[in-house]
């Protein structure tokens, strides 16, 4: 038997479910609630860039970088020249192409910048070579022969003592690497060889077919690791012969390496001679003369 409190009790907790639900049915037909939004701060005068100073950033954006060609323009007279945003570059007694810095420099391939960096001596002939940045990422070395035709390969170029061969080397890590070997002959330059897979600095030739390097070995299961290495040509062809393993702190050899030391072949590439396509670098300002 249930006594009066219980009785009580019961009745109480009917009502209480009674009127829960009566509220959620309600609720139920009724928009959600409208949080009211804050007010934006007002906009001072000061705070405002005017006209004058979104040119002026523009500008800065543009020629970002564009001192560090003082020095080549002096010890290369008459190879190159910079007109404004064009910068010219000359084969004998004409101009050979041009190259225009073209938008705003902010992200990931949003712009184009070229910049004269020098010239190299290959076989028997002189070599503009450019650098271009398109906004994020590794500049791409361009080397210009005598018909403004542009050779380009990712990293700085590397000639040999006896300027037979250049030597285009990078290693980064959120794009890994490549090295690539041009051979210079009397037609201009060809593809030697040429890796993806290699991610290696350039160091300095010992000879004409021996170049020292740092490399980055990476595996997917024991991460990577830096390598003394050279970059090698013999009857087989280029390859990369690491001879030691770098502390990773302290950058200097291990005394045994973490896992063996492997070769690196750098494939032979048939290069004709053909030109490349250069649809992408005249969207970036490039044009021959």
């Amino acid at each position: 038997m249930v006594g009066k409190f219980g009785k009580l009790a019961i009745a109480i907790g009917m009502a209480t479910l009674v009127v829960g639900v009566a509220l959620s049915i309600r609720l139920a037909h009724q928009p959600p609630p409208v949080f009211p939004i804050p007010e934006a701060a007002p906009v001072s005068a000061g705070d405002a860039t005017s006209p004058t100073e979104i040119e002026a950033d523009r500008r800065r954006n543009l020629e970002f970088e564009r001192d560090q060609e003082t020095a080549p323009f002096a010890r290369w007279p008459g190879v190159a020249r910079r007109e404004g945003d064009v910068l010219i570059i000359r084969a004998g007694d004409s101009d050979a192409a041009s190259f225009t810095d073209t938008g705003y420099c902010d992200g990931f391939d949003q712009c184009g910048r070229w910049r004269f960096r020098g010239v190299w001596r290959l076989g028997g002939r002189d070599y503009p070579w450019l650098t271009f940045f398109h906004g994020e990422g590794e500049e791409t070395a361009y080397i210009v022969d005598a018909t403004g035709r542009l050779v380009r390969a990712q990293g700085e170029p590397l000639a040999s003592p006896d300027g037979r061969w250049l030597v285009v080397a990078y290693d980064d890590p959120d794009t890994d690497g490549a090295v690539a070997v041009f051979e210079a002959g009397p037609r201009g330059l060809r593809l030697e060889a040429a890796s993806d897979i290699a991610a290696c600095q350039a160091g300095a030739w010992k000879s004409n077919r021996r170049l020292t390097m740092t490399c980055t070995d990476s595996d997917a299961m024991k991460g990577q690791r830096s390598l003394v290495a050279e970059l090698v040509r013999d009857a087989r062809g280029w390859r990369i012969t690491p001879s030691a393993e770098l502390d990773a702190k302290t950058r200097q050899p291990l005394a045994q390496p973490t896992r063996p030391l492997v070769d690196v072949e750098i494939p032979a590439v048939n290069d004709e001679g053909a030109p490349e396509d250069d649809s992408y670098e005249v969207e970036k300002g490039y044009r021959r003369l």
